[in-house]
């Protein structure tokens, strides 16, 4: 495919608010693999890159600076998810950098060896990039279980469903999804689930390697 990473395996770690795909990456980091976090590259985005902050403060206003003169990402959340322009203006000023350096990490995660790049992004779908990727691994949550992980960030029930309606519905991912794990119950059942997603891996590498 057009794009795709060919180094080496390549997973699209994707999923809705609070169905728990962090956990899901860190379970599969103890296993070997090299997780690249896309919120984590949006953050520094934030944090580091001054024109794209001057964009965010003409779009927004002064209030999403901080006492310490920084973007405060929680209120920028609030701001974006309330108002459905102000969201489509701000992914449009923040996306193509993101991808951009996604991309780059990317490629270089691949290059240093031979064990499988995860991608950990909600928006894989959204982004148009599943092509990017050699297969895409879908996390699912009840939906009364998602919004308990989501509040627990300390937002309201309210902000909750506006980040879950701001995506694409879960019923879309799992359709597009190679692999899907159930996400309810305990780290103990998920550990489980992610070991015997890790042996399909196993076997699609074998077939890459060689």
């Amino acid at each position: 495919m057009a794009g795709k990473i060919k180094k080496t395996l390549a997973i699209g770690l994707t999923g809705g608010p609070g169905v728990g795909k962090s956990e899901v990456a860190k379970i599969l980091t103890g296993y070997g693999a090299e997780v690249i976090n896309a919120d984590k590259i949006g953050h520094q985005l934030l944090e580091n890159n001054l024109n794209l902050r001057r964009k965010l403060i003409n779009l927004l206003g002064d209030e999403i600076i901080d006492k310490q003169n920084k973007l405060d990402r929680r209120k920028i959340g609030s701001t974006v998810f309330s108002d459905e322009g102000r969201l489509m203006a701000f992914n449009n000023i923040i996306h193509p950098l993101l991808l951009k350096n996604l991309k780059r990490e990317m490629t270089t995660a691949s290059k240093m060896g031979r064990r499988p790049v995860i991608v950990d992004a909600a928006l894989i779908f959204e982004w148009g990039i599943a092509n990017w990727f050699d297969l895409i691994l879908v996390v699912n949550a009840v939906r009364d279980i998602r919004l308990k992980r989501i509040c627990r960030s300390g937002l309201s029930i309210n902000q909750a469903r506006q980040r879950i309606a701001a995506q694409m519905p879960q019923r879309e991912k799992i359709a597009l999804a190679d692999y899907l794990i159930e996400n309810n119950s305990s780290r103990l059942a998920l550990k489980k689930k992610i070991e015997q997603f890790i042996s399909k891996i196993e076997i699609l590498w074998q077939d890459i390697s060689q």
